[in-house]
């Protein structure tokens, strides 16, 4: 099934790590590179109360936390919203490459594809389901880049839980008002980031190309109000003051809220639950799903009671096998008081009880005598001349008969009814002979 798009940690009271992979055409030793534990990445820690700390650290030298997600440059991710047929997950990830193929620049062929359901389109954008298609929300990453991603955070001893596009950490456009995420990249320029749709954003140098991107935004978007998160919100000061933009600046970083809306990249063959395997990967699931969160507690709390009560239910039926094991004991050494090692109690007594019969004359369901004067019944409707030996071991009656003497059916059929009514149970050997033993012995 596709993934659902992550949701905070910050409100279930857990820490959150957001890493931010620098983008693949800074990493060391260019498109063929590689990072290491050594690559120094900037993350945003959100503490359980909502509070963001940005920071930066080696990979090998992160913040231990159980919740790590990680957050893709927008220019290597391809993300956008669109109709799509409704098709099995299966199918969908067969037919996605060939949808996308004439709006993306790359061959969909190297492309990793990853989707969810568009859950906050407008009424504008809704499709009535007698098309037979639905809004999808498709984010595409060169799976090179995701899979040395990867690669280098399985060295390092971290397992990501999620991973999306840097867009999701902006909310979406609301009336006009537009956000942006100033951050300084390796080479030193200082970019800003904006998110001008669900599923689409843009980028731009603070230098040269804040002016005309605002430019742009305001007569095609119809942006009115920018909202600015993170340090070096006065470098747009004037490029808002030009256009006569409302500017409101947030010292956090991110808005941990907007994750909500994240199409988490992690899907199909990349899914992940921090090296727990297939359980691991389907725990996961239900926690990147919040819908699914309060059901998931709750059969969680079930499965706890029903383990609790089924060990408790073993420790009752434990105790009384142990009563009826001693009963038995005891009944055995009264009926037998010079027997004083008990290892098996019924075997043990079937074997007394059956020298007791013979001493007394009355012998048993397994003698010779009695099983050979039953065998004869059995085999007196047989063809003549076919019983070649007989062997008699433990209360065990073996007939031994000629080769090919018993395939025909009817007679093994005979065979078996006749020793059915006489109380004998009439087995067929791998050798092909007949082991004729008492019903319950």
């Amino acid at each position: 099934m596709s993934a659902r798009p992550p949701v905070s940690r910050s409100q279930s009271g857990a820490q959150q790590l957001l890493v931010f992979v620098p983008p693949r055409r800074s990493w060391p030793g260019g498109a063929r590179g590689a990072l290491s534990s050594a690559t120094v990445l900037q993350y945003v820690l959100i503490h359980p109360n909502g509070r963001s700390e940005a920071g930066s650290a080696a990979l090998g030298a992160l913040p231990a936390v159980r919740a790590m997600d990680l957050v893709f440059d927008v220019l290597d991710v391809y993300s956008t919203t669109f109709a799509a047929p409704k098709l099995p997950d299966v199918k969908m990830r067969q037919a996605l490459p060939n949808l996308l193929e004439e709006r993306m620049l790359v061959d969909t062929v190297d492309c990793h594809f990853a989707w969810n359901s568009a859950g906050r389109l407008d009424t504008q954008h809704t499709i009535s389901s007698a098309t037979g298609s639905a809004w999808l929300s498709v984010a595409a990453i060169e799976r090179t880049t995701l899979a040395r991603t990867l690669e280098a955070f399985a060295l390092a001893q971290r397992h990501p839980r999620a991973a999306y596009s840097a867009l999701y950490t902006l909310p979406p456009p609301d009336r006009g008002a537009y956000c942006v995420r100033i951050d300084q990249g390796r080479d030193e320029r200082v970019r800003g980031t904006m998110r001008t749709g669900p599923d689409q954003a843009c980028t731009f140098d603070l230098d040269d190309g804040a002016l005309a991107m605002l430019t742009l935004a305001k007569r095609q978007l119809g942006l009115s109000r920018l909202r600015v998160f993170g340090a070096g919100a006065d470098a747009l000061q004037p490029a808002a003051y030009a256009l006569g933009l409302e500017l409101e600046h947030f010292e956090r970083p991110i808005d941990p809220t907007a994750l909500i809306d994240a199409v988490n990249l992690l899907q199909g063959s990349y899914a992940t639950a921090a090296g727990f395997g297939k359980v691991g990967r389907w725990v996961s699931k239900l926690a990147r799903d919040g819908r699914l969160q309060v059901p998931a507690v709750w059969g969680a709390i079930c499965a706890v009671v029903a383990i609790i009560g089924l060990n408790a239910y073993w420790f009752k039926l434990d105790a009384q096998y142990t009563d009826v094991r001693n009963s038995m004991n005891h009944a055995f050494l009264d009926a037998f008081p010079n027997e004083r090692t008990v290892s098996d109690a019924v075997a043990q007594a079937k074997r007394d009880v059956t020298q007791l019969r013979a001493r007394a004359g009355r012998p048993s369901a397994d003698d010779f005598s009695v099983l050979n004067a039953q065998a004869v019944k059995i085999f007196a409707n047989a063809p003549v001349g076919i019983v070649t030996s007989i062997h008699y071991s433990d209360g065990a009656y073996v007939v031994h008969c000629k080769p090919g003497a018993l395939d025909d059916a009817g007679l093994r059929n005979s065979l078996q009814s006749q020793a059915a009514a006489f109380g004998i149970n009439l087995r067929t050997e791998s050798d092909g002979a007949l082991r004729l033993t008492p019903v319950g012995g």
